[in-house]
């Protein structure tokens, strides 16, 4: 018989153990997957915060919906307003750059847009934007004039290519391509127009819904990045003292706890999967000695119609890995699957930047998952082989039978 067939033909006449075997190794190789998805997600964040807040310091207001660092994992707008005084009070002689933005959030009543749901309203001033101007000019978007906007790519603008707020046509000035971020759900305009749209609002007795003063008086955010050199920290204490009445924050410092924070996570999750490995390896190291043992003269037999122990040695690698690479395709399709489910898990726990857990983060893991049952099957062949080659042709017919 051919040794293809027969290596084959031996994993379907063991077909009870073959599955057992096989179902050990799925379930390997999806908590590998699992955890490796997870690592490379978490370390993939460290990138995406950095990228994604290059400012040093950041000036919230009091009221302020969100804290430093849920803006910096979600890149969503905050929806707060402070008075715009705060711009004249701020020490500039350790900054190099600073820019305020406005916000505002469109409404599915007072006959506001033509949009069914709600998106935000981010006002920049595009001339001392260091932020968002950025993922423009990614985008080739280097201009933004007055009553033109910028959408996201969840943001669809009429047949016209323009887009209605408040009775007012905004013509479309370009369209982000896919940022994974809160931009992709936002409507970017001149901070001049953000705030005459807010000024509509209020006269439409809107007002109570965004504001308590006058929008030309509010602003919602300053970002500020120090010169080269300056001591962040320091800055942020001399802003301080200056007795702003708005949250100061340090971004640099934000940033180093939630580098600390995923490389705990990260080590936890490669101290698990090399557990997890190592007890696997052993556990399927003495499946297959056993296995080994109880077909020694089941080879020798072999031995004797003329297999040569090449072709044995061939044969039994090629019955060991059908059984752990079947259970690792297996396991890497359900580590791909439930790897999402996880994520959402340690999200809870850990806040995530968004962005940082797509398809293709899932895709490469599923794939070093089949790789690794190779290696596993591989390793765990090369002791049963010598084992089972030990025998000569003679040793069968002295001791008789094959299990």
């Amino acid at each position: 018989m051919n040794i293809y067939k027969l290596g084959f033909y031996n994993v379907l006449r063991r077909r009870n153990k073959a599955v057992l075997i096989s179902l050990l190794s799925a379930v390997t190789i999806c908590i590998f997957v699992i955890i490796f998805t997870l690592y490379f997600s978490s370390n993939k964040a460290v990138d995406i915060v950095s990228d994604r807040m290059g400012a040093d310091i950041i000036i919230l207001p009091n009221n302020a919906d969100k804290d430093a660092k849920e803006l910096m994992y979600s890149g969503s707008p905050v929806m707060g307003f402070m008075d715009k005084s705060v711009l004249d009070e701020i020490p500039k002689e350790n900054i190099s750059q600073y820019s305020a933005q406005f916000f505002l959030r469109t409404l599915t009543q007072y006959g506001c847009c033509t949009f069914p749901v709600s998106y935000r309203v981010l006002g920049i001033d595009y001339d001392s934007d260091f932020l968002v101007k950025p993922w423009l000019e990614k985008n080739h978007i280097t201009s933004l004039g007055e009553k033109e906007v910028i959408l996201g790519v969840n943001v669809m603008p009429d047949e016209e290519g323009s887009i209605e707020i408040m009775d007012q046509v905004f013509e479309l000035a370009g369209t982000l391509m896919p940022t994974e971020t809160a931009l992709d759900d936002t409507i970017i305009m001149n901070i001049n127009d953000s705030i005459w749209l807010a000024d509509v609002f209020f006269d439409a007795d809107a007002g109570d819904y965004f504001l308590k003063q006058k929008p030309e008086e509010l602003i919602s955010a300053v970002m500020i990045k120090v010169k080269d050199g300056a001591d962040v920290e320091k800055v942020v204490m001399d802003i301080k003292k200056s007795k702003i009445d708005a949250q100061v924050i340090s971004l640099s410092q934000q940033k180093m706890e939630v580098k600390e924070t995923i490389a705990n996570v990260s080590e936890i999750l490669m101290i698990f999967a090399g557990s997890t490995f190592l007890i696997t390896l052993i556990a399927l190291f003495g499946i297959f000695n056993v296995m080994a043992s109880q077909r020694e003269k089941e080879m020798g037999y072999l031995r004797a119609m003329g297999y040569k122990k090449s072709e044995l040695t061939f044969m039994y690698t090629i019955e060991v890995l059908t059984i752990i690479v079947l259970g690792g395709v297996v396991g890497s399709l359900m580590g791909i699957s439930l790897s999402g489910y996880m994520y959402d898990m340690v999200n809870k726990i850990v806040l995530m930047p968004q962005g940082a857990f797509t398809l293709a983060d899932r895709l490469l893991p599923g794939l070093l998952g089949i790789m690794l049952s190779i290696v596993i099957g591989v390793l765990v062949s090369i002791i049963p082989v010598v084992k089972i080659n030990k025998n000569e042709p003679k040793d069968v017919f002295t001791s008789g039978g094959v299990r």
